[in-house]
This record gives structure tokens, C-alpha cells and sequence, in this order.
């Protein structure tokens, strides 16, 4: 997390509420400034006078008059033109219903209704029939698709005296989560084109040569740009990965499709990230019936190689900022710089297969033109993502202001 975060904490009517300065006190330690909301209910389970204590700023709510101090002031328009991140901890099912619906009948829903670039996430509490109810999940579901972050619930003994899930996540996890974020909207203005997730190539109807690639890093990389502020494109093959919402979405199979379509792509982005796991080759024939084994014992399956995607955009670039990625399985960092060199791009990370492959951590080194490497050490892939970006946007920057 940059100290440079700037996070609107939304307070809802729960009993998790009382949880809320605690939670503050993490967010400032891990660097964030901090301003948070009250919703009417909120006041019964926290106390205003720590909250601005600890955030040395005024707690924003309904009630109080904040007009007195500013008498022109739209607070649910202020914040969310300040924020990077409205977190709302906890969500109770009311309020999450009002999200998901539009309803914007107090300065918390009001202001998420304002919200244009910053991100929003939810934590939600509530009882457990509460949660498991139709109604909550198809209103979760419905801020899924707008892009919006939801924690997930835990288990345990609740206020109710029932035991399931719904409790509130741990405010340790819930902190660790947002030092994922990157560091603040670096990437305004930029347009960002990403490949993910495996190409498919097919050898009969019903047969296919694949990889085990998941997406889960160019979904990671493409939710990570968003959060920074740039106009992102995703190049997606078949994976299982959820994909953000607000990115452009442009769906392919085989390797020649995704070159096609990166192609078409390439001129108009800024910044391309090559994260997909294309297949190096593809059966020479493919048959319009599905093989049998009555066809005969042995079937010879003729590959040939596939273009190169990599390469093709490194020799087309005029101003694009060319990222690859190197799947090793021993992590030959000579064999990546070599890559890097032949395929002409700005930078390339180096990933290893059994650090990375199906996994939700990996362990990468970035290796850039002038020669420089950085080693990092094992995160998620949505930190790694983060990591990744920053150092592009840096990059980027010092190139703008040469």
C-alpha cells in the first residue's frame, strides 16, 4: 500500500461496527489516510469521538453539520472526487441492497452512487439467514458484475447467538487486503492492452491442445490498472478467472485469434502486458469428425509452431511500453533476457512453473532495458499485479519527463 492511499471507511448500522477504529488504526499504519462515514444506525455500535481522533479529521455523517464548518460543502461529492477507495466495513444487508439498487438515502449510499473512478469495497456482516437469502445474493451478485470488491463472510458464533457464516472478515485480513491496492492512480490517462489466460487449439470437435494456465494473473494485472485510473482492454482466452467488470473484454480461443485481435488492439494502447500462456503449436490438420479409436490403434498428431504474438508487437512498437512474461521451469534468468532481446520489449517478468502454474501466489523477478533486475519475493498474484504496475507507471513517467 502507497502512503499515499486515500480511503473513505463506510460505517453501516452492524454490530461490527464497534470493530471500526480498530480497523482504522491498522489503515494508518500500513500508510493510508483515512476518512470515514457514518450512517444514522452507524452511531449506535461506535463512538465519533475515536474515530476522530485517530483519523485527526471530522467524521462525516447525516446528522452532523458539516455545513456549519463549510457552508457550500457536497461531502458525498468532495469524497468521492478525494477518494481512491470507498471500503464499507461493515456492510449490512440493508445497505448492500440499497448499493446494488441505487438507492442513495444517506451520505454513504449517496456518495457510493458519486463514485466514478474510485473502487468499492464491501465487507459484509449479517445474520445467517440474512446472508444466505436469494435476495442478498442476487444483490451481491449484481455489484460483481458492476466491479465491486466482496470480501467474503467467515464463520463463527454471531451477535444473533446463531453460529454460520456471516461475521464480518478479521480487520487484520481486511487491512492486508487493501495493502494490495497499487500505489494510488498513476495510470490516469493511460490505456492499457492485456493478453490472459491460455489459448485453444483445437484437434477434432470435442478435443483440444491447452495449457494450464488460469488467467489469474492478467485478470490480477487488468483489476490493478483499474484501480489506477487507466482505460484497460483484456485479450481473454478460455480461463476460469473472473475478469473485472470495467475492463473491455475481448474474447478469443486460439493462438491466431488472440494474435489477430492484439493487432487490432496494439496501436491504440499505451502500455501492453503480454500475460496470456499462448500455445507454441497447433496440430498441422484439424479433423471436422471427432477421432475414434476404431479409426486405428495410433493416431499421429502433426504440430506446427504458432506465431509468435511477442515478437510481432516488439517489431510493430512506436510508443508502446512492451511488457512479457517468461514461464520457466528452472528460471533461467539468461534465458529471459535473451527472450527479452528477440522480442524487443521494455520489460519482462520472470515467472517459474512451480511458483506460479494454477496458484493464487507466485514469486517473479522484473527485469528491465537498462539491465536492472528486481527479485521479489512470493505474494499474490493481485499484489504482484500491483508491484508490476507501479513499476511500468514509473518507468513510463520518467520516460514523459525526459
Amino acid at each position: 500500500m502507497s502512503c499515499g492511499l486515500k480511503l473513505v471507511l463506510g460505517i453501516t448500522g452492524g454490530i461490527a461496527a464497534y470493530k471500526a477504529p480498530g480497523l482504522v488504526r491498522l489503515l494508518l499504519k500500513h500508510g493510508a489516510t483515512v476518512r470515514t462515514v457514518l450512517t444514522p444506525h452507524a452511531r449506535s455500535f461506535v463512538g465519533e469521538e475515536a474515530l476522530r481522533t485517530l483519523t485527526h479529521h471530522i467524521v462525516y455523517q447525516d446528522t452532523q453539520s458539516t455545513s456549519t464548518l463549510y457552508p457550500n460543502s457536497l461531502d458525498h461529492i468532495s469524497l468521492a472526487e478525494w477518494a481512491d477507495c470507498l471500503l464499507v466495513a461493515p456492510a449490512t444487508a440493508n445497505t448492500i441492497a440499497k448499493l446494488a439498487h441505487g438507492i442513495g438515502d444517506n451520505l454513504l449510499t449517496t456518495l457510493a452512487l458519486s463514485l466514478r473512478e474510485a473502487s468499492l469495497i464491501l465487507a459484509p456482516a449479517m445474520n445467517t439467514e440474512m446472508w444466505r437469502h436469494p435476495a442478498t445474493q442476487a444483490n451481491l451478485n449484481v455489484l460483481r458484475d458492476r466491479g465491486t470488491t466482496i470480501l467474503p463472510v467467515t464463520d463463527g458464533e454471531l451477535a444473533c447467538g446463531t453460529t454460520g457464516p456471516g461475521r464480518m472478515l478479521d480487520i487484520e485480513d481486511i487491512a492486508a487486503h487493501i495493502r494490495q491496492l497499487p500505489e494510488g492512480r498513476t495510470l490516469i490517462g493511460k490505456r492499457v492492452l492485456i493478453s490472459s489466460g491460455p489459448t485453444v487449439e483445437q484437434i477434432d470437435p470435442v478435443r483440444v491442445i491447452t495449457n494450464k494456465s488460469s488467467g489469474k494473473m492478467g485478470a490480477a494485472l487488468a483489476e490493478q490498472a483499474l484501480l489506477m485510473g487507466a482505460q484497460v482492454t483484456l485479450v481473454a482466452g478460455p480461463a476460469l478467472a473472473q475478469l473485472p467488470a470495467q475492463a473491455r473484454i475481448v474474447r478469443v480461443s486460439a493462438a491466431r485469434e488472440m494474435k489477430s485481435a492484439l493487432e487490432q488492439e496494439f496501436g491504440c494502447c499505451d502500455i501492453c502486458i503480454m500475460a496470456a500462456a499462448v500455445s507454441d503449436y497447433r496440430p498441422e490438420k484439424q479433423s471436422t469428425q471427432k477421432l475414434s479409436r476404431r479409426t486405428g490403434p495410433e493416431i499421429n498428431l502433426k504440430l506446427v509452431a504458432n506465431p509468435d504474438i511477442a515478437e510481432a508487437l516488439g517489431a510493430a512498437k512506436r510508443n508502446q511500453y512492451l511488457v512479457c512474461f517468461s514461464l520457466q521451469t528452472n528460471g533461467d534468468e539468461q534465458q529471459a533476457r535473451e527472450k527479452m532481446q528477440r522480442k524487443q520489449c521494455d520489460m519482462m517478468v520472470l515467472n517459474r512453473v512451480g511458483d506460479s502454474l494454477e496458484k493464487d501466489t507466485t514469486q517473479v523477478s522484473i527485469f528491465y532495458a537498462d539491465h536492472r533486475v528486481d527479485r521479489l519475493e512470493t505474494m499474490s498474484k493481485l499484489q504482484a499485479a500491483g508491484e508490476i504496475l507501479g513499476r511500468i507507471a514509473h518507468v513510463c513517467s520518467d520516460q514523459a519527463h525526459e
